[in-house]
């Protein structure tokens, strides 16, 4: 019988050959590693040699749900994509929430893993606990919301997709997977893995709901736990604006970086016609994933004019990154971009962070308008943003010759010492959120296993505050660079946990972390305490640093571009004279968490301690 709040199953397709196949994980592993990116990381480790080329027929990629997706519990909708980057090399994962992770779920199925590649175009289509792949020659070529609305046409209105776009068909390393019309699993290049085994989408329709352990139980819980919810300023916030309600706010505050990292609030003084309320004025309807309370979405529509459009509201993150950071406030242009990058399936954080490296590359002289055929890349000039973002997706001209995969590879492609302007760690781009404000997002960056993250969680949440209520209480000067690596330990290990299990962030940092425990204990079965899930985050952290390291990658050797802490330091602005020392950072943290401090390797006696006994030989031998 399947661990309640599970169906047991996680299905193993091989497109080269065309065999399906089942796999029954034992018991212990759901309840040790959560499902999510915490089981895909068991699963991708086990199955897939060090050194594939991750765009080649040995790389694996899995699609998993958390123990929590598509059940009562509050935000449970979450899915991940799981696979080898092939932006940055190391382990690589992307998030999403919407309708699809339920839906996979009630299909039958807690994951799915791929290997090998397709000889044409496919689909696999999961219903009722079956699953067959079926040509898609007709399909390859659409856009991501075309290909939703096939899905339905084809499949029934419970239909749902994850589907890449042309971007990711071409390999792309800039492609995400899309679902919903416009929620992505955005980053690490995973539409890049997709589209490298010719699979266009994985339709799931759903069916009946998993079995939990203690029902009334759990519905007594979340309705508490939904009730709470409720009552905090941070549902308030997110329920009226969403995340777009934090542009203005941000960019004053030195959080969200301005032009490609090198500007000061001064320079960007209009955040306001990209924030909260103008936002606000173009959304026709509020939008939220799967039986989500929150509700922080919404469909805006440019109704006229050269930037019509209709789109899903665009995130803080897409505002800050086509706006701030291009010197660019005009929303419908941004408006525009979103639906780009939604349709053609590209991470909009990377996507207009590229843009953004090209323009300071034109203003200094790296690029003329002979190089970019004509298009006047300046700051601000939304025209000319537009124009490249397109090209980006369509994979034409001077956007897709030399910007389509990314800023580094840009760099690359146009020489010159364009190195410099180009703001990445390990390849991927770095969101909005700056280390010179809170320095704990430096370390986030560097050495969580996915380079560049800003959802994954640490000492940085208590400088921002937003740290889940009681779980870290004990308040620091956070340019006091040592003496904060138990906080980064703590609060890590618990997301890690949380986003694993399939909850979304936005309830993580505003519910106390006994949610977590509650919701899981009810669900399984099985009691977690909390410190269970600290054991358990911890595992799922220190595993997939154990993939990067088999990989031969040490996060450790990771380079940070001098503007991210302020090396040299700004001289206006209200980060002015601020350099991180992130070594120190880094140093503490690696030795809380049982890793070598100097190395960043996890020693031998903390990977037995939490039953990675078979990294640890491979990690010796």
């Amino acid at each position: 019988m399947a661990v309640p709040g599970t169906t047991g199953k996680v299905l193993m397709v091989d497109l080269g050959t065309g065999q399906i196949s089942v796999e029954t994980p034992e018991d212990d592993l759901y309840l040790r590693y959560l499902g999510g990116y915490g089981l895909g990381a068991y699963y991708l480790y086990k199955l897939q040699k060090p050194g594939v080329d991750p765009l080649g027929a040995e790389a694996h990629l899995g699609f998993f749900t958390g123990l929590l997706t598509g059940g009562p519990a509050v935000t449970g909708n979450r899915y991940v994509v799981v696979g080898k980057s092939p932006k940055t090399g190391t382990w690589g994962d992307a998030n999403s929430g919407g309708t699809f992770g339920p839906a996979m779920k009630l299909a039958g199925f807690d994951g799915v893993i791929f290997c090998g590649i397709s000889e044409k175009p496919v689909l696999l289509v999961l219903e009722g606990g079956q699953a067959k792949l079926v040509g898609a020659d007709d399909w390859w070529g659409l856009d991501c919301d075309a290909t939703e609305d096939k899905t339905k046409a084809t499949y029934g209105p419970k239909a749902r997709s994850a589907s890449i776009g042309p971007a990711g068909e071409r390999q792309s390393l800039l492609s995400c997977i899309i679902n919903d019309k416009g929620r992505a699993a955005g980053r690490s290049g995973l539409g890049a893995v997709m589209g490298s085994k010719r699979l266009k989408a994985i339709v799931a329709v759903g069916g009946e709901p998993v079995a939990v352990a203690d029902a009334d139980g759990l519905k007594a819980a979340v309705k508490r736990h939904r009730d709470e919810l409720k009552e905090t300023d941070g549902y308030k916030f997110f329920h009226q604006y969403g995340t777009s309600g934090m542009t203005a706010g941000a960019t004053a505050s030195g959080d969200c970086p301005i032009k490609n990292w090198g500007g000061i609030p001064d320079d960007f003084p209009t955040a306001n016609k990209i924030s909260d309320d103008t936002v606000a004025a173009l959304e026709k309807k509020k939008y939220g994933c799967w039986k989500c309370p929150i509700a922080c979405g919404g469909e805006t529509v440019v109704e006229e004019g050269p930037y019509k459009s209709s789109s899903h509201k665009p995130e803080y993150e897409t505002l800050g990154a086509f706006g701030t950071m291009c010197l660019n406030d005009n929303l419908e242009s941004i408006n525009l971009c979103n639906q780009i990058c939604n349709d053609y399936g590209l991470d909009t954080i990377s996507a207009a962070c590229t843009v953004a490296f090209a323009i300071e590359c034109f203003e200094n002289g790296l690029l003329t308008t002979e190089d970019t055929e004509g298009v006047e890349l300046t700051w601000g000039n939304h025209e000319a943003i537009v124009e490249v973002t397109r090209q980006i997706a369509e994979g034409r001209g001077f956007g897709g010759r030399v910007l389509g995969d990314g800023a580094k590879v840009g760099a690359e492609r146009i020489g010159k010492g364009a190195e410099q302007y180009a703001i990445h760690i390990q390849g991927e781009e770095i969101p909005m959120h700056d280390p010179r404000l809170n320095p704990g997002l430096a370390t986030s960056y560097k050495m969580d296993a996915t380079p560049g993250r800003h959802t994954q969680m640490g000492s940085w949440t208590v400088e921002a505050s937003f740290t889940p209520p009681g779980l870290w209480t004990e308040e620091f000067d956070k340019y006091a660079y040592t003496g904060k690596a138990e906080a980064h330990r703590v609060l890590s290990s618990h997301h890690h946990a949380s986003s694993s299990a399939g909850l979304c962030m936005f309830a993580w940092c505003n519910m106390p972390p006994e949610v977590l425990a509650d919701a899981l204990s009810l669900t399984t079965g099985t009691p977690y305490s909390l410190d269970d899930i600290q054991k358990i985050g911890a595992r799922i952290a220190t595993l997939r640093i154990g993939f990067n390291l088999r990989e031969g990658v040490r996060n450790i050797d990771f380079a940070v571009p001098g503007r991210l802490i302020g090396s040299p330091p700004l001289e206006g602005g209200p980060l002015k004279g601020v350099t991180v020392d992130i070594d120190t950072q880094i140093r503490e943290y690696n030795e809380v968490m049982g890793w070598d401090p100097e190395t960043g390797v996890p020693r031998r006696q903390t990977l037995l301690d939490l039953d990675l006994d078979f990294v640890a030989a491979d990690l010796e031998g």
